[in-house]
């Protein structure tokens, strides 16, 4: 009898595997939990460009086959799309450093194939990696709030410790991982996930210290999306936090209504009036603005991820932008008894409420924005990808 003969692991087969094994997972580990530990930003950025960026380019270049599975999937199709515009867009931006921009979309690219290569070549390590990293952000939020309530002055918000730089920033990261709780809490469907409930307690309390609106309202959404594809326990889910939002509101009213609306209304109607002054086009990627709402206080920020969308590119960049998220929604909806899906589709409900009301950096170097975006869309992306080419 002759014995079967395995097929040879040839080096690039075994460097793809060592890195969608290893130097990835660690990568995107870094990259999930860096702001809470890393002295600065700039650390932050360099890292994922080491860990993450650079391999996952290494690793379709020893795959190029890889490439074709990546480019079928829709997000990713619309995410090109959009980009292709963004940087058509630059011919009529009066961006300072148009050939610096130009590497905006191929960083964000890079972490839609990156989270690709780790789902397909070791199916697991993916959801784990964000797990261990949403464990780690529940430690950092139980040390913040320790300290914070030690030693915080009266009126002072919260913003914490490493590369995080003010409390709206700080609620971004904080919030992306509180709508992974509550979904893991909905997953769970035989009795109660103690260990996600103590989870959603530490990170809502960071939440509330940071003095932020924008994650809470962002969370209750979540809690009604949750309620919508799994009926009781989502709806358990928005019903506990709209309790903790209401327990706040009686012990410390100022915490929620002091600042009103903070000019938002008179914001977004400058910043949609100045959008109709180039409806189709916009007024070109990393455009320069100044909304006169503030006596004295000019603001360039709209406060509105869409609205940004519109002033910079337009009703074609906005439909675009559209367009990706209703790919990704779509999946959502399709596989919602699957456990990771749900997650995702949370974080990225989180995401896209939270960023109608803070935010314009949609296309950024890496950043705590990209927890409202893109790390959402690519966790969707990969799980997409790999239940296409692995079909359950």
């Amino acid at each position: 009898m002759t014995a079967a003969i395995s097929p040879t692991r040839t080096p690039a087969t075994q460097w793809r595997e060592l890195i969608a094994r290893y130097w990835l997972p660690v990568g995107y580990l870094v990259l999930l939990t860096g702001l809470f530990w890393l002295d600065n930003s700039s650390i932050y950025k360099k890292l994922f460009y080491w860990l993450f960026a650079a391999p996952a380019l290494f690793a379709v270049c020893l795959s190029p086959r890889l490439i074709l599975n990546i480019g079928r999937e829709p997000i990713i199709q619309a995410f090109l799309a959009l980009s292709a515009w963004l940087l058509l867009s630059l011919l009529w931006s009066p961006a300072d450093d148009p050939q610096g921009l130009v590497k905006r979309p191929l960083y964000v690219l890079l972490l839609f194939v990156g989270c690709a290569v780790i789902a397909c070549n070791s199916r697991e390590r993916l959801g784990l990696a964000l797990c261990v990293s949403a464990w780690i952000a529940v430690a950092f939020a139980l040390v913040n709030a320790a300290h914070f309530a030690w030693t915080a002055q009266p009126g002072e918000r919260l913003v914490g410790f490493g590369a995080l730089r003010n409390p709206l920033l700080s609620s971004h990261v904080f919030g992306f991982f509180t709508a992974y709780w509550m979904a893991m809490f909905v997953a769970h469907t035989t009795g109660i996930n103690w260990r996600s409930v103590i989870a959603c307690v530490a990170l809502l309390a960071v939440l509330l210290a940071t003095g932020s609106r924008t994650p809470l309202a962002a969370l209750v959404a979540c809690g009604i999306w949750l309620a919508a594809l799994a009926g009781k326990r989502g709806l358990l889910a928005v019903l506990a936090l709209l309790f903790a939002c209401a327990a706040v509101l009686l012990m410390s009213p100022e915490m929620l209504l002091e600042r009103g609306m903070s000019y938002r209304p008179q914001l977004w109607e400058a910043a949609f009036n100045t959008a109709m002054n180039h409806p189709l086009v916009g007024h070109g990627f990393h455009a320069e603005f100044q909304f006169n709402v503030v006596p004295g206080w000019p603001l360039s920020d709209p406060h509105n991820v869409e609205l940004a969308v519109l002033l910079e590119l337009g009703a074609v960049g906005l439909g675009l932008w559209g367009l990706m998220y209703a790919c990704a929604f779509w999946k959502a909806i399709e596989y919602r008894r699957d456990e990771e899906y749900l997650a995702a589709s949370t974080m990225l409900v989180y995401g896209l409420v939270a960023g109608m009301s803070e935010g314009s950096s949609y296309l950024s170097r890496p950043n705590e924005s990209w927890f409202l975006i893109w790390l959402p869309l690519s966790f969707m992306a990969a799980l997409s990808i790999r239940r296409r080419l692995f079909p359950i």
